[in-house]
């Protein structure tokens, strides 16, 4: 492959336009140049591509004469066949840098993403009688440690890497046994006392017991983590026994069930098996329905544990493929329509496909930035924005999975909550501009997978005269610029409802809790510290919706629209479950 890429190097510098079949001139010391390399061995690799027949070499000799190259094999089927070696192997990222560097002025990019799409989906392998489910993704992976996990995609992989004491019915809401089988706690939900199961094991076959639980918490406790806040009220945590393990809470916790189900308490190792931090999450090892595999840059394979204590998945493998988001979209790879199989396709039409639609929602915000000087510390102007953004017609324009407009974090608190100022179009513009709203530029920060949305934000600002200039980060990297934003748009997703409510409060690094000022955060923390006290969720719920009030009332947040996932596939494929993420769960899908 090394030899490939030296001759397409070589093809790019001094082929150009001409293409294979023509002599061009090309002195050695210039070869050395474009290979990066010395004269000595630019000729050395000069004679090895001629021995593999890519190309002929002609050496000037004497005065005047200059040395010639011809280049003989086709760059397009060269480019072609090197990518598809790279994606065979699990290299999709060298694949796509070599299209990046190689492919301009050539279709090897169409037909390499054609090939691709074809790959996706179920697939036996030959052999092994394994099933394989290969699906794409157009975000990278963060993190896999559930006490730095932000994003629902890190989120959703861990859940099937980890478990936790306890495990949440989204559909009933109940609570059921995970890695404990029974629990208690005391008269004011202060104690919670959990009894573990015997025979759950780690992936290298390690028995879980107490201590695990113990190590996890305290690992989340004595360092600073992103989902620290989840043991924040942890007075301390004991090994009663190898099977018995004691919370002790500085306050009443009647949520704390709901706690332990959350992603940050995914239960990790003791001492990380002896290994560094640095070390462990290169490849790290749980207890769950899948074990890693293989995890590189651009690839992800699970492998299903044969040894799970619950159910084993019905799969073998799981293979999750990062694609550049504008190839998967020239491609038409986004959905999750990549569950069919490509054989499937040719015997079936989209009206055939089952559509599945999640319980959950995501909802859309803006949320403004109180910590930064700017316009939008006034009220009246982030008033006014409010008022400038049709919710409805953000809906009509947009469309995609885009249903109603939000007048809240969830869609059951509509419509009674939306009530905003009568005011004529004619009026609106006319307070902009008198309160000079229209001389003072704002910015706007999301990541590249909100596009869509912010830039209809901006477009409908700048129609009233307010200037709007976007960042768009990746969002790993959306973190860095967040001081200079005046505003972030985001999304939330409540996969535990009011756990994931207080996490987007208590998570320090969440964009909802970074825009708050100091004040409002303590203010709203003593709030649902009090509301954790309450054991009735309807009493925790009004308790919630005082601190929804106030954001919404101050404009210091923007509720936007919700969102419902879905996904379709094809009738043979059985168990498809969208998960509280947005994501299809992997150890119940079999095929017929």
């Amino acid at each position: 492959m090394l030899a490939l890429e030296r001759y397409l190097t070589l093809y790019r510098r001094f082929a150009g336009e001409l293409g294979a079949g023509a002599a061009v001139e090309a002195s050695l010391e210039q070869v050395a140049e474009v290979l990066h390399c010395s004269e000595r061995n630019a000729k050395l690799i000069l004679r090895k591509l001629t021995g593999k027949g890519f190309i002929e070499w002609k050496a000037g000799r004497g005065r005047g004469n200059r040395s010639q190259i011809t280049f003989l094999q086709d760059r397009e089927k060269l480019l072609l066949d090197l990518s598809r070696q790279y994606a065979e192997e699990g290299q999709y990222n060298q694949a796509f840098h070599l299209l990046h560097t190689f492919g301009e002025g050539t279709a090897a990019n169409d037909k390499f993403m054609e090939w691709m799409s074809g790959n996706f989906g179920f697939h036996k392998q030959q052999g092994k009688h394994a099933d394989i489910l290969r699906l794409p993704i157009t975000k990278t992976i963060i993190t896999l440690d559930p006490a730095q996990c932000l994003f629902s995609l890190d989120a959703h992989l861990i859940q099937q890497i980890w478990d936790r004491l306890v495990m949440l019915e989204e559909q009933t809401g109940l609570i059921l046994p995970g890695i404990a089988h029974e629990w208690e706690c005391n008269e004011n939900a202060t104690t919670w006392t959990f009894h573990l199961r015997k025979g759950v094991f780690f992936h290298d076959g390690t028995e879980l017991t107490a201590q695990d639980v113990v190590f996890t918490v305290e690992r989340l406790r004595r360092e600073k983590m992103n989902n620290s806040w989840i043991v924040r009220t942890v007075d301390s945590v004991e090994a009663v026994s190898e099977r018995i393990v004691r919370f002790h809470l500085y306050k009443p916790n009647w949520l704390f069930l709901q706690y332990c189900n959350n992603v940050a308490m995914s239960i990790l190792p003791s001492g990380l098996l002896g290994h560094t931090e640095e070390r462990f999450w290169k490849h790290p090892i749980g207890t769950g329905a899948f074990q890693i595999e293989e995890w590189t840059q651009g690839k992800l394979l699970l492998g299903a544990n044969v040894h799970y204590y619950q159910t084993r998945p019905l799969l073998d493998q799981v293979e999750i493929v990062y694609i550049p988001k504008q190839e998967a979209i020239k491609a038409n790879i986004t959905s999750w329509k990549q569950l069919i199989n490509p054989q499937l396709q040719e015997m079936t039409d989209e009206s055939s496909l089952i559509q599945l639609e999640s319980n959950n929602v995501c909802t859309s915000v803006l949320s403004w930035n109180m910590n930064k000087e700017g316009p939008h510390q006034s009220e009246q102007f982030r008033s006014a924005v409010d008022q400038l953004l049709d919710r409805e017609e953000m809906i009509t324009e947009l469309g995609g999975y885009r249903y109603l407009p939000a007048a809240g974090f969830f869609p059951e608190s509509e419509p009674s909550a939306i009530n905003r100022e009568p005011i004529s179009d004619e009026e609106l513009r006319e307070r902009i501009k008198r309160l000079g709203f229209d001389r003072l530029p704002i910015t706007i920060t999301s990541h590249n997978g909100r596009q869509e949305d912010v830039y209809w934000i901006q477009k409908k600002c700048m129609d009233y005269g307010i200037q709007v200039q976007i960042q768009i980060e990746a969002p790993e990297k959306l973190h860095d610029r967040l001081d200079e934003a005046d505003a972030v748009f985001h999304a939330l997703v409540f996969a535990e409802k009011e756990a994931s409510l207080i996490e987007s409060y208590e998570q320090e690094d969440n964009f909802l809790r970074l825009m708050m000022s100091p004040a409002l955060v303590r203010w709203a923390l003593d709030r649902l510290d009090n509301a954790l006290a309450y054991k009735e969720p309807k009493d925790r719920m009004a308790a919630y919706a005082q601190i929804e009030q106030k954001l919404r009332s101050e404009y210091q947040v923007l509720f936007m629209v919700h969102s419902r996932f879905y996904t379709d596939y094809h009738p043979s494929f059985k168990g498809v479950r969208i998960n509280s993420l947005g994501w299809i769960d992997f150890k119940h899908i079999w095929r017929v």
